[in-house]
């Protein structure tokens, strides 16, 4: 079974060498990605490294340096991966998720395209790729939030704050009004007057019964 795999590793591995040298970039990445997933190298992490980097993509290449530092035994190896690591770390772009007090319900959960964000990574400045970020934010009974934020590819500083989300029970609810109260205690005092001047016998309202309720149902029924 260890040979299998072996053999797949090398398949994959070669076949991100030819995508790479045909600058076929994305679909190299994923062969040396997958290539490591199968059998982790040293000499695949760097690889998958400098693929990453000349894609843009340099918090994910950082991330593969610093991978092949944990594994590597040669010394021209361990040379490369530190100095690209090195190089790399003074020109990542950061994101950071602000998550005040206020904003902290129970059953948070916060997701960065659609992926949970471990709640230790909150409120700390993460190396990420640049690109276009979808933050999004849910809690039982709460109305779920998302807001996209866009990091610069390199040397870049981005951050995003969570608002406190709104319960929905207040939302199904509305706000509270007295205005159908005073609508309420209008009609009956019309009702009452017995002033009418003859104009209910006639099938009218008078101008004065018209009160903003009234109003409002035949803005209604006029459209």
């Amino acid at each position: 079974l260890a040979g299998a795999q072996s053999a797949e590793a090398e398949a994959l591995f070669s076949d991100g060498q030819r995508l790479f040298a045909a600058d076929k970039l994305d679909e190299a990445c994923e062969a040396f990605e997958a290539s490591n997933r199968i059998e982790s190298r040293a000499g695949t992490l760097i690889r998958l490294g400098e693929c990453r980097e000349k894609n843009d993509q340099l918090a994910s290449a950082w991330s593969a340096y610093r991978d092949a530092l944990t594994r590597v035994k040669d010394p021209h190896k361990r040379q490369v991966a530190s100095a690209a690591a090195a190089a790399l770390e003074q020109r990542l772009s950061y994101l950071t998720i602000s998550v005040s007090d206020e904003a902290l319900i129970e059953g948070l959960e916060i997701t960065r395209n659609g992926k949970p964000i471990d709640r230790a990574l909150w409120n700390r400045a993460i190396p990420v790729d640049g690109g276009e970020y979808v933050i999004g934010g849910r809690a039982p009974g709460h109305e779920e939030w998302s807001a996209t934020v866009v990091v610069p590819v390199r040397d870049g500083r981005s951050s995003l704050d969570v608002p406190k989300f709104k319960e929905l029970a207040r939302l199904i609810a509305g706000p509270e009004s007295d205005g159908d109260d005073a609508d309420d205690a209008d009609d009956d005092d019309d009702g009452d007057d017995g002033d009418d001047d003859g104009d209910d016998a006639a099938g009218q309202d008078s101008p004065r019964r018209f009160t903003g309720r009234r109003k409002l149902a035949l803005g209604v029924g006029g459209e």
